[in-house]
């Protein structure tokens, strides 16, 4: 850590004493003889034309640049209204001034067109809200994908699970020719287009269709990079292809083939592996209430006999981080225009993902009095595979006039295994009880929504109406079986009994539902708004469950087990109305809003010959409001404020036990109140592209009023009893600071620091005693990168994670954890087309149960040959986790437990 920091010392100082030269100059219009501003001014090297730095000229047309090393430079001066300047100039000694006075410009709509000028693209432009990067400017190896190059962009970081954030916030879209790519993933474009493909960079705040169709900003906008590709790109075929195998049977391969012609887009993609490598989300898992019988996810039902509500062996529970896992996916894209107002998107993607977890866990719960511990070792193999096809056609009636139809198609296939062993100790380490627990099935559904959005402009701007209708169909058929020996002990230690299952269950259940939304805008004025909407919902869930014991006398599973068998049906349905009023001015704009909703919640559960009517209504007044300021088109200051609702689930409100878990019995609580959320955000950003330094602050404050919590009591032999209950005093407060900046010292070096945290309060009732949970954690991170060496960059950074949690049952259990990570890469290209490639990273756990307090040190190293024309194929080389240390580590403790798990990991 010291060595770190006299590093950090180190390079900071250059940065501050080093004295180098400065280059300025003035940019005026030829024939107005008037100064040129907002022109974009870029240094380059003469050798290899590689980006130095860039500015913009400000209202007097003048530019500077400083801290430039000695050597020899080419600075380009671009605009939109003028033709395109090159001067060569020179820096030959530390504090040489060059003064280039004053430049003149060409207007080229006032120059004969006689004169060819070939235009040269500079490597950051700026129009309107968007910033543009000339992807040629910025170097990556042969080959690489279009994640290595946005790596390269100024002001755009990718995080080490491939997530993109640009400015500070996360890219939820990545578009290819301003039309999705695979639908809204962005890594299937990021992981599988090759850089060399694509021209320029668009990083923009995407409007909602809604202000597209307005013009006023509704604040529903998110983060989007559209990919510009070059033009032989757009007409023609490309693609990659690449597979390698390696020791212990890993193989890994992936292709991608695009055949462009204008706006019609066809592209295939594909993969397989069992390294745990991702060519896109993890996602797609059928998710069914079931009308609130019980939550059944990836087609497998919690059944897993433990001692909480956590253990159970269900796909979602794992993920491409944890254990081993074999992943397949294939997808075809197909965009294209039919005739000149019909717009066609579609996608098909399959994929199979199959993990194998094996997990240790050890828990430790907070009683008033005392604490007693939970320990269990499992093993699941799961199985998931997904299909979905994706359509979108979109007619064009008139300029003002269209109509939207976007229907989507999922069908999944499941199966699950998973073996337990656990037991739950006293505070004395006594065995309260102890079992074993097998669980396995299969399960299918499907999933369809159609979505129908009208669109009308009048002539009056601002003056627009929509209407858009929405309806789903959700669908579950599985089977399972569940075998498992409970052992109950007296507190002496003596056996009490033993409890056997052996069953077998079936179950089915369906969702059909609509919503019906329209919205009208009346302009006051140039800079006022009002939105008038109204909106009508319903849903109708079925879902049923049998549940089968063995029968020793006939051998088979046929006596059916009332308690464990039931049907619930259930409808969810609300009426809103609201309005919203904007103001918009230049420099700032305002949003006041309000939404009336009624919404109601009915189900009837039938179980062991006995029926249970639930009945709710709620009635709420939500409020909303948006403000921002922009200070300039690179700085901007926005607070945002909504409110919303979370109603309970059937499950939540039948007054019936579910004794499915032996150890883990729970009750339903028919005087549950809906959940009122507020939240609140801050943010700030400064941005000057062209000198690469941004700075981000963002602050949320989330609070939750009668927040759906549990009431857990815990009898002698360990066996626990939970119930829902409202609380109030929940909430959570969470913040982020990020400022990135060139090493001036230092040419093509930046340095970013990072410090998000949150503070969070929860309440929960143990044995009748309230327990209020609070939680800090705090990171901070600094990141150093450079490119200032010809074919040689590297980079260090180093982060960590507090977590402290306090107890007001248990003070004496208050806990806090430290993880500290160390992280370096080096990539060189060597002659001959020759390239090497390493990285590591240090990880450092401490304050955690004892045998989870493992440092791993993740080293790996690649090198590879590139050859054939344009070095289009690569043969490589690569180890990973060289010293065999990798293991997955996690901690938890904002609940009424402190647990920590290890899991296998490749």
């Amino acid at each position: 850590m010291k060595r770190l920091v006299l590093l950090i010392t180190i390079i900071i100082s250059l940065s501050v004493s080093a004295q180098q030269g400065s280059v300025k100059g003035k940019l005026n219009d030829t024939l107005s003889k008037q100064p040129v501003p907002g022109a974009t001014i870029t240094l380059m090297t003469a050798k290899d034309s590689s980006l130095v730095s860039f500015t913009m000229s400000d209202a007097s047309g003048a530019f500077a640049f400083s801290n430039i090393a000695n050597g020899s430079y080419r600075v380009l001066i671009t605009h939109i209204n003028f033709h395109n300047v090159s001067k060569p100039i020179t820096i030959s000694n530390p504090r040489q001034e060059v003064d280039m006075g004053i430049i003149p410009m060409g207007d080229k709509f006032k120059t004969l067109n006689e004169i060819v000028i070939e235009a040269e693209a500079p490597p950051v432009t700026l129009k309107a809200d968007t910033v543009e990067y000339n992807a040629g400017s910025f170097k990556v190896q042969p080959n690489a994908s279009v994640e290595d190059m946005l790596r390269k962009l100024p002001g755009v970081k990718v995080d080490r699970d491939g997530t993109v954030r640009a400015q500070g916030q996360k890219v939820n879209r990545v578009l290819v020719d301003g039309k999705e790519f695979f639908g809204t993933d962005p890594k299937i474009a990021t992981r599988n287009l090759p850089a060399d493909a694509v021209d320029k960079v668009q990083v923009y705040d995407r409007r909602s269709d809604q202000a597209q169709l307005t013009g006023f900003d509704d604040g529903n906008s998110e983060k989007a990079i559209n990919l510009k590709l070059k033009k032989d790109k757009k007409k023609g075929l490309f693609g990659k292809l690449m597979a390698g195998g390696g020791t212990d049977d890993r193989y890994e391969g992936r292709f991608n083939l695009n055949s462009f012609n204008n706006e019609q887009q066809l592209s295939a993609i594909g993969m397989a592996n069992n390294t745990n490598a991702e060519g896109f989300t993890i996602m797609d898992i059928l998710n069914f209430s079931g009308g609130g019988q019980m939550q059944q996810s990836g087609g497998s039902v919690s059944v897993s006999i433990t001692a909480d509500d956590q253990a159970a062996s269900m796909i979602n529970g794992n993920n491409a981080n944890n254990g081993i896992n074999t992943t397949r996916g294939l997808g075809l894209n197909y965009n294209d225009m039919l005739g000149r107002n019909t717009d066609l998107r579609s996608n098909f993607f399959h994929n199979s993902f199959n993990p194998y977890v094996d997990r240790t866990l050890e828990r430790q719960y907070i009683l008033p009095d005392s604490s007693y511990f939970y320990n269990r070792r499992s093993i699941t193999d799961d199985l998931n595979n997904n299909y979905r096809l994706n359509l979108s056609l979109e007619q064009q009636f008139d300029s003002s006039t269209s109509l939207k139809i976007t229907p989507s198609f999922t069908y999944q296939n499941s199966s699950y295994r998973s073996r337990s062993l656990y037991s739950t100790l006293s505070e004395k380490l006594i065995t309260a009880n102890e079992g074993v627990n097998t669980t396995e099935g299969e399960s299918s559904g499907f999933n369809f929504r159609n979505e129908a959005l009208f669109r009308k402009k009048f002539k009056r701007k601002g003056r627009t109406f929509s209407a858009q209708l929405t309806n789903t169909i959700n669908e579950i058929n599985g089977d399972g079986e569940q075998r498992s020996i409970n052992a109950f002990y007296q507190p002496d230690g003596n056996l009490l009994n033993r409890d056997t299952i052996n069953q077998q269950n079936e179950f089915n259940s369906n969702d059909n539902g609509y919503t019906a939304r329209a919205t009208y805008t009346e302009p006051f004025g140039k800079r006022m708004l009002m939105e008038i909407s109204a909106a009508n919902s319903g849903t109708r869930s079925v879902s049923n469950r049998t549940t089968y014991d063995f029968n020793n006398n006939s051998g088979k599973f046929d006596e059916i087990n009332d308690l464990l068998s039931n049907n619930f049906n259930s409808t969810y349905g609300y009426t809103s109305a609201g309005a919203k009023l904007r103001y918009q001015r230049k420099k700032y704009n305002l949003a006041l809003g309000a939404q009336w909703q009624r919404a109601s919640l009915e189900g009837n559960v039938a179980m062991a010959n006995k029926d249970t009517l639930i009945s709710q209504q709620f009635y709420n007044v939500l409020p909303n409001a948006r403000f921002q300021y922009d200070f300039n088109r690179f700085r901007n200051l926005n607070f945002s404020y909504f409110s919303n609702t979370n109603q309970p689930t059937v499950t939540q409100l039948q007054p019936v036990a579910d004794i499915s878990n032996p150890l883990n019995i729970r009750f339903g609580n028919p005087i549950l109140k809906q959940e009122f959320i507020q939240m609140m955000n801050l943010g700030y950003m400064s941005v000057t592209p062209y000198k690469s330094t941004n700075f981000f602050a963002f602050l949320t404050l989330r609070t939750v009023s009668n927040r759906i919590s549990t009431s857990d009591s815990i009898n002698a032999v360990g066996v626990k009893y939970s119930i829902p209950v409202n609380v109030n005093g929940v909430y959570r407060l969470s913040g982020d600071l990020n400022w990135g900046f060139p090493l001036k010292a230092i040419r093509k070096t930046s340095l970013n620091l990072g410090l998000n945290g949150s503070i969070a309060r929860n309440i929960q009732f143990i044995n009748s005693n309230k327990n209020s949970i609070r939680n800090l954690q705090l990171r901070p991170e600094l990141r150093v990168e450079s490119n200032a060496i010809k074919n040689f960059n590297w980079g260090i950074n180093y982060s960590s994670a507090l977590n402290r949690t306090e107890y007001s049952l248990q003070p004496a259990l208050d806990v806090s954890y430290l993880t500290q990570e160390f992280g370096s890469f080096m990539n060189w290209q060597l002659p001959k087309n020759f390239f090497l490639a390493t990285d590591m990273i240090y990880t450092v756990n401490s304050g955690r149960a004892e045998g989870f307090n493992r440092n791993v040190a993740l080293w790996n190293a690649s090198i590879s040959k590139q050859f054939l024309k344009n070095n289009r194929a690569e043969i490589k080389l690569r180890v990973s986790d060289i010293l065999n240390q990798n293991i997955g580590i996690s901690r938890t403790s904002n609940n009424n437990f402190i647990e920590d798990t290890r899991t296998n990991i490749l």
